[in-house]
């Protein structure tokens, strides 16, 4: 049974969903992008003329359409911009606001789609056709850089769920490495994967840290003892070691692992696993029981060892029973031995401090588990 400080109050829940509401919105942020500027940027080094009656007349361009919007080019395409090799990405971008399908373009506009160059005459034809239907997009005052977004967004919830999931696997890894750590300094003897260092802890951190280096999550560790830590498998952690002959370093661990992850049976006969676990960052209160019930089944069959759940978001409504009274004590999630929160064992903002009784308890479980 999980002790009572393992429930948040409601400030700090508040602190855990803004840090990994943060996380989320930057990612939209870089993913959306600013298409219009884009265009104008991808336009650096061409200089159109805006002002030659006779290229606005090949370019399908009325003298009196050229406002600011339009030597910014982002309004239309520049018959001297479309045979620029080196501006394809502008062009590029121009299409992308028709609200023209990939195929639709290559089909409507196979010469300004290929990027390869071709005539000026045939380049000037297709030019005219894409200003035209630039013109009819923008009736109503609609902006058409909003396809480019709509494309861009449609892709975007998998990706900050995968990016959030990760970065809470990290989290909880780093409490992991911290116990082990404290335990035995020599206890760590190899590693597959980054870990981020020391003065990089929080969701925002970890994130801007990943892109800053193009490094990779930490996916497995190895101790002295030949027991071995995998955060990159079926279930988010799960601490074992070998029967068939000891481990060469963390990467052997992670791949001999994975040979039989999937298979319970080959798994009791090449591993004895100590614990299995899920690390769930869902911050909807609403639906986190059945999060966490979820949490439950996707790691039932792992009857013959400890199943632990990390959880993002632990207030005294789920523990201990709110207006609902939907306590902790359905036949799913009694089937975790242990139940650890999170935020306070991750403790970038100082939550192993103020909740000294829980992050005792979870170190513990992992130096038990981890045979230190």
């Amino acid at each position: 049974m999980q002790p009572p400080s393992a429930a948040q109050t409601h400030a700090e829940c508040l602190l855990f969903i803004e840090a990994f509401a943060k996380v989320t919105v930057n990612e939209i942020r870089a993913t959306l992008g600013r298409p219009s500027a884009e265009v104008a940027a991808a336009e650096t080094g061409v200089a159109p003329d805006w002002d030659s009656p006779e290229l606005l007349t090949e370019s399908g361009i009325a003298l009196g359409s050229v406002d600011a919007a339009a030597r910014q080019g982002t309004k239309y395409l520049h018959i001297e911009v479309a045979m620029n090799l080196c501006a394809s990405q502008a062009v590029a971008l121009l299409l992308a606001f028709t609200g023209l399908s990939e195929k639709q373009r290559r089909t409507l506009f196979p010469v300004l789609s290929s990027r390869q160059g071709d005539t000026r005459e045939r380049t000037a034809e297709e030019v005219k056709r894409l200003n035209a239907w630039l013109e009819w997009v923008r009736q109503g005052d609609f902006d058409p850089s909003a396809f480019v977004t709509y494309q861009r967004g449609l892709g975007v919830h998998g990706r900050t769920q995968n990016l959030t999931g990760s970065i809470g696997a990290t989290g909880a890894a780093i409490a992991f490495l911290d116990v082990i750590k404290q335990a035995d300094s020599t206890a760590l003897v190899s590693s597959e994967g980054s870990v981020p260092p020391p003065s990089v802890r929080s969701p925002q951190q970890i994130a801007g840290w990943w892109k800053a280096n193009a490094t990779t999550a930490l996916k497995a560790i190895l101790l002295r003892n030949g027991r071995a830590l995998v955060f990159a498998s079926s279930k988010d952690a799960n601490i074992f070691m070998p029967l068939d002959g000891p481990y060469t370093d963390a990467a052997d661990a992670l791949r001999r692992f994975n040979e039989v992850r999937n298979d319970a049976s080959r798994r009791r006969q090449k591993l004895h696993e100590f614990a299995v676990g899920e690390v769930k960052t869902a911050t909807d209160l609403a639906n986190l029981h059945e999060r966490m019930g979820l949490a439950s089944r996707e790691t039932q069959t792992e009857l013959r060892t400890d199943r632990f759940l990390m959880m993002s978001v632990l207030n005294r409504e789920i523990l201990e029973g709110g207006v609902q009274r939907r306590v902790m004590n359905n036949r799913d999630l009694t089937r975790f031995s242990h139940v650890f929160n999170l935020h306070h064992c991750w403790g970038w903002d100082g939550g192993r401090e103020r909740h000294p009784d829980h992050w005792a308890y979870f170190v513990r479980q992992v130096r038990e588990w981890c045979g230190l």
